[in-house]
């Protein structure tokens, strides 16, 4: 998923597609699974954001639409001499060959666990806010994402807020729901809050997660060079 499909999306469900692209599009549905089924999920997630946080949802379809027209664009040492059998000879060989092969695999491409050392919450300077929030913070710093996902819910119907916002899209984008979680953070990265650049780099791990490179690489180069992950995100492109 990138932001042209999502607003491709939105321009479909608010009926602002011209006759032949609607055409285009509905073909398209019926034809690419994939597509069909990330379009329904997105409807569903849209549904659920404009119940729970309407009026950040329509700051964020505002800021698809205003993007939309411009935005897509050796050492060596004496040994002992070991006689080896033929058959020891090709063992050996096979044995080097998938060391070397696994090396390489490993090398080759990062890896979504080796990036994904995020912060951990810290509500408590906020006060009494809401005792659930309290619970979602310490669900999210013990990892048990689950737990958490349905605390930040409860929280930002009435507690909107980036920073809140933030955390429970890391909570959805480490259970693996990644569409849920891109949708948090396109959302955040088109705000103007502290968190845009944050939810930038998040964005970029979410594409690593699903192994879409280039599309990772693209979220890399839009974080400037003060954002706090900036040498993370350059150690991560070195590797990609």
């Amino acid at each position: 998923m990138n932001e042209e499909q999502y607003i491709n999306f939105e321009s479909y469900l608010n009926n602002e597609m011209s006759g032949k692209d609607k055409i285009v599009f509905e073909e398209n549905l019926k034809n690419d699974t994939q597509l069909n089924e990330s379009f329904e999920l997105y409807k569903q997630t849209t549904q659920f954001l404009e119940t729970k946080f309407s009026v950040e949802t329509t700051s964020f379809k505002e800021n698809l639409k205003s993007i939309s027209s411009s935005n897509f664009s050796s050492l060596t040492h004496k040994s002992k001499v070991i006689a080896f059998k033929p058959w020891q000879y090709a063992v050996a060989a096979s044995v080097v060959l998938f060391m070397g092969v696994l090396f390489f695999m490993q090398n080759a491409t990062p890896n979504y666990n080796d990036f994904n050392q995020f912060e951990q919450a810290n509500f408590t300077e906020r006060g009494e806010v809401i005792k659930t929030l309290k619970l979602a913070q310490e669900a999210f710093n013990a990892k048990n994402y689950k737990q958490a996902i349905p605390l930040f819910e409860t929280v930002l119907k009435d507690y909107q807020r980036p920073e809140v916002e933030y955390f429970y899209g890391i909570s959805l984008l480490e259970d693996n729901r990644i569409l849920e979680a891109e949708i948090v953070f396109i959302k955040l990265k088109l705000g103007k809050s502290i968190y845009k650049d944050k939810a930038t780099w998040s964005l970029a791990l979410a594409k690593l997660k699903q192994k879409k490179y280039d599309e990772c690489k693209k979220y890399i180069y839009e974080l400037p060079e003060d954002a706090e992950d900036y040498e993370k995100a350059q150690q991560l492109l070195k590797k990609l």
